[in-house]
């Protein structure tokens, strides 16, 4: 059977074999879009990379139970670490323990965001 007799009309065939290309391209670029999106819904969805703050965490807990780095550097990591763990569920830092009546109450510092000296700096 030719195309002829299929659509009734040599002249309805003639218009569909030039249309029938276009079709092939609209119909590869709506995929092509599909497939755009759902890998950017995809990546999105993964969020980063590597382990979570608090996978960091129950490493740094491991390492210093092991006696691999000291309580200092364990405690400076966990206040780090907590700040992200915090920050990702949206729950309010702990509140600051009131100073003891009659005592002087020394200003500290706010904690150092640097690296502690064994260069082990958490990801940001």
């Amino acid at each position: 059977m030719t195309a002829s007799t299929l659509f009734g009309s040599p002249l309805l065939a003639a218009e569909l074999g030039r249309f029938l290309p276009l079709l092939y391209l609209a119909a590869a670029l709506i995929v092509g879009a599909v497939v755009i999106v759902l890998v950017g819904r995809w990546r999105k969805s993964e969020g980063r990379l590597g382990p979570s703050p608090s996978d960091e965490l129950a490493q740094y807990r491991a390492l210093y139970e092991r006696g691999a780095i000291s309580e200092e550097e364990y405690r400076k990591l966990r206040s780090v670490l907590g700040g992200e763990i915090r920050k990702n569920f949206d729950v309010a830092p702990p509140p600051a323990a009131p100073a003891p009546a009659g005592h002087d109450v020394q200003t500290q510092p706010p904690p150092s965001t640097e690296p502690p000296s064994t260069g082990i700096k958490p990801p940001e």
